[in-house]
């Protein structure tokens, strides 16, 4: 009788850990599907940002044009790479401050899965077990936020970047009649 007792407490638990687990796995699952959004937009923003660029390049090297024009075009062109650097510098300082926390949450994990693993009661090794899972799922869900947010600003900065020089390029280039 107690047997059958322990065992469906023993089950209740197991029942209440899965629902935990799933309850927090969703969280997962909705920033990966945001995640894959923006990668599609950033993709099709760089498919734009390709044709363009070609655009540009054809239309620049189709025209005979004179070594002051050349030089105007070299130096657009230049002052362009240099708008673009320090927005690619930032995007850069930010996945390396993401890079840097990851490292103290993986050793911060570690220390916890060791803990729960040298527990030798059983309740108190299943409660540090759930706070290791618990604190592994929020990690994986801290950083698929700050990978989206720190991708969201990357095409953003590519989208002002594109407007920014098709308007240069749409005033300077004229066009073909």
């Amino acid at each position: 009788m107690k047997t059958n007792a322990r065992n469906k407490s023993q089950s209740s638990q197991s029942s209440h850990a899965r629902e935990n687990i799933r309850n927090a796995q969703k969280p997962v699952s909705e920033m990966t599907e945001k995640a894959m959004k923006n990668y599609e937009q950033a993709l099709r923003t760089s498919m734009k940002l390709q044709e363009e660029a070609g655009r540009w390049w054809s239309t620049t090297l189709n025209q005979t044009a004179s070594a002051q024009d050349w030089q105007k075009r070299v130096t657009n062109l230049t002052s362009m790479a240099n708008g673009i650097m320090p927005a690619a510098q930032r995007r850069m300082e930010e996945v390396l401050q993401l890079m840097e926390k990851n490292s103290r949450t993986g050793s911060e994990l570690m220390k916890k899965a060791a803990d729960a693993a040298q527990t030798t009661v059983i309740a108190d090794s299943q409660a540090k077990w759930m706070e290791f899972w618990t604190s592994s799922l929020s990690a994986a869900r801290s950083n698929a936020e700050a990978m989206t947010q720190i991708g969201t600003r990357t095409i953003d900065s590519w989208i002002d970047f594109a407007r920014k020089n098709t308007e240069v390029t749409e005033i300077r280039v004229p066009k073909s009649a």
